[in-house]
């Protein structure tokens, strides 16, 4: 059985409330690494294979994610997997992704499928048009074991990633912090291989955006967006105008305001620093 290192990104969570470090069944095959973002460090808990690094600065997901593969290559595993601190880990849910990466092998990233808690929506996979997410309706999704990603795309909670796959696309974009992260890492994954290995497994999830109104965070997160939009247009060499475009329409008409005009201006079209 192959060896994996199992990145958890956490923000202002007790690393004791992790469910997936205190899994004895595969301990002898699985290491953790535990990214906290949060302002100030913890102590870790003594639990084998444990690895923590703390990063007062919130310097985001994608450089999270890249220093687990320096751990993951330091330790000589097979694979890094990604899950989110919120996610819900099972002994079996593992098998599934090995039983599939022994089937594969290290050619394919492997994606669970993600969804609301009602699961009416199929966040990810999801459809990828001019770089606008749109979900899946649940009771009209196809599973196929091989699934194209022609004009699709997922999201990076529970991405197993082979080594070999994860040094071909050569990381993720340290520039996007949060907002297309696992677009622009998927965007670089399909110019190496246009299917993914889907494993038969549903996590739920909330995206942003579906947690109601909050003006501050909301005015806040859309200079990341703008910026972050802006970014994955200029390193994949693509226009990305119509997704902050139609996130700018969305804020306005929800708060029935205008300021929000200004920030598409400054982080996006001018490409103002944050």
């Amino acid at each position: 059985m192959k060896k994996i290192l199992v990145c958890i990104v956490i923000y202002k969570k007790n690393v004791f409330d992790i469910d997936i470090l205190f899994l004895k069944e595969y301990e002898n095959i699985i290491s953790l690494f535990v990214y906290d973002n949060s302002p100030i460090a913890q102590s870790a808990p003594e639990v084998p294979n444990l690895f923590y690094e703390h990063d007062s600065l919130n310097s985001g997901v994608s450089r999270a994610y890249n220093q687990a593969y320096k751990k993951a290559k330091e330790l000589g595993v097979d694979a890094l997997l990604l899950l989110d601190q919120d996610s819900k880990f099972s002994t079996t849910m593992l098998e599934k992704y090995f039983l599939l990466y022994e089937k594969y092998g290290k050619d394919y990233i492997y994606a669970p499928i993600v969804c609301d808690e009602n699961k009416t929506k199929v966040y990810s996979p999801a459809y990828l048009n001019h770089f606008v997410g749109k979900a899946q309706r649940f009771n009209e999704f196809g599973y196929k074991e091989l699934y194209s990603l022609d004009g699709k795309s997922v999201i990076n909670s529970g991405l197993m990633i082979p080594m070999a796959a994860f040094q071909k696309i050569g990381g993720y974009n340290e520039k996007l912090k949060l907002d297309f992260s696992d677009v622009y890492f998927i965007e670089k994954y399909k110019e190496i291989n246009e299917n993914i290995v889907l494993v038969d497994l549903y996590l739920e999830h909330t995206l942003s955006g579906d947690e109601g109104k909050d003006f501050a965070r909301e005015y806040n997160r859309f200079r990341y967006y703008c910026s972050a939009s802006r970014e994955l247009g200029l390193s994949l060499k693509k226009k990305v105008i119509w997704s902050p475009i139609r996130r700018l329409l969305r804020l306005i008409l929800k708060y029935r305001m205008l300021s929000f005009i200004k920030i598409f201006y400054s982080y996006y079209l001018k490409g103002k620093e944050i």
